[in-house]
């Protein structure tokens, strides 16, 4: 069953771990994961590669061989298979060759399915590492146990749950948060010449995709960071709220957009574009034909659209149709070139999901984008300095392609 179309990239990173011991019955539990994940491993790629082009019989007459096999003779066996199912399973998306395929389990998908509606247990602050090598609060997402908490915007962080950031990574530092729904979390804050402590419980917390503010005069600014979520209402609200405060011209930021939902980059793209205007085409490996189109009288507003290396998938899907129908003057540099749309299909037997790709999308002037990207109408580029900041945050006198599209829409 398919359950939703994505244009995103997605990357899982899984963690091992060896230790040593004499007891005798952790050394066989040690033996037994290791046993079973290079048997698995064996039989999963002999599976996958021997067998992915056969008809089906042959198949499933080879995973259940495989699968018989270990039950006669593998010395650790247990009677519980999810795990050897999972791996296989695994192992078919990784064996298409599609470096965007593959499978998720019921736990993972969900975990997956929560991130893309921006919603995950947390406690609701933006960080970024500093030049000076301190951990800032840059942000601090209202309605979150952060905010609710006390801790603000420019706060430095000392400690989390005892750790100190020592040298290490950005990442690193905040996997020290309990990111578990009710656990406590213990932090040392500099604020000023002042150090306070918190104490945060973690719950599931829902961040913004949309961030906007009026820049210089009538010219507003949205950034959009991500197509999940919220960020169709999120857009709009943001539109009708600088349109309050003035706004008659518009910067719109895709840089750093990594992608999202197909269906939530159409309704964008139909924010900007006439009625009954072809945002996209659909084509599958069988020549199928999908058009999408807009279905309002979009807003008639001079916009400029920014666009990165790192604007990829539904964010060049939007670009493509804004640049074909000259709804808006693209600045920043090439984009990243993924024009393939990945389908989810639930697999029942063990409620995990199957996502593969399945169809290539078209701008509306006929160009597939993948591997190619799109060149804005004014190739800008950041300074190195610049490049070290979050997009949000980079000082306006360094950030050149904010600054391009102001002078730009001023002229």
């Amino acid at each position: 069953m398919e359950e939703y179309q994505e244009v995103q990239d997605h990357a899982a990173a899984l963690r091992t771990q060896k230790r040593k011991t004499t007891l005798a019955v952790v050394i066989s539990i040690a033996c037994t994961l290791l046993v079973t994940a290079l048997i698995t491993a064996s039989v999963t790629w002999m599976f996958a590669r021997q067998t992915y082009r056969q008809e089906d019989g042959k198949l499933i007459t080879s995973v259940k061989e495989a699968r018989e096999i270990l039950r006669n003779h593998f010395f650790y066996y247990q009677d519980d298979e999810t795990a050897l199912t999972e791996a296989i399973l695994k192992g078919v998306a990784s064996a298409t060759g599609d470096k965007y395929a593959e499978y998720y389990t019921k736990d993972e998908y969900e975990d997956l399915r929560k991130q893309n509606q921006r919603n995950f247990v947390g406690i609701g602050i933006l960080t970024q590492l500093n030049e000076d090598g301190v951990v800032q609060i840059i942000d601090v997402y209202d309605d979150t146990p952060a905010s609710e908490a006390g801790l603000q915007p420019g706060d430095i962080i000392l400690e989390i749950n005892g750790a100190v950031f020592d040298n290490n990574t950005l990442s690193e530092f905040l996997s020290n948060v309990h990111a578990e729904d009710g656990a406590e979390n213990y932090f040392k804050i500099l604020r000023g010449d002042e150090a306070l402590e918190f104490t945060i419980v973690a719950r599931e917390v829902h961040t913004p995709s949309v961030s906007f503010r009026m820049l210089n005069g009538t010219i507003g600014y949205i950034h959009i960071q991500t197509f999940h979520g919220t960020c169709v209402d999120e857009t709009k609200d943001a539109i009708d709220e600088l349109k309050k405060e003035g706004m008659t011209k518009l910067v719109l930021d895709l840089r750093d957009n990594l992608g999202g939902s197909l269906n939530d980059a159409i309704d964008i793209a139909d924010i900007f574009l006439p009625k009954n205007q072809i945002v996209t085409t659909l084509r599958t490996r069988n020549g199928d034909v999908t058009e999408y189109k807009t279905r309002n009288a979009g807003m008639d507003i001079e916009t400029v659209l920014l666009v990165n290396e790192l604007s990829a998938s539904a964010s060049e899907l939007v670009a493509g149709a804004l640049k074909d129908y000259e709804a808006a003057y693209l600045i920043g540099t090439k984009t990243y070139g993924k024009g393939i749309v990945q389908t989810f299909y639930e697999v029942p037997e063990t409620k995990g999901w199957l996502k593969i790709t399945t169809d290539a999308y078209y701008t509306p002037n006929g160009i597939c984008l993948q591997d190619e990207g799109i060149t804005p109408n004014l190739i800008v580029t950041l300074s190195e300095e610049a490049k070290r900041y979050s997009i949000e945050q980079i000082p306006a006198e360094l950030d050149a392609q904010l600054q391009a599209a102001i002078a730009y829409l001023e002229d």
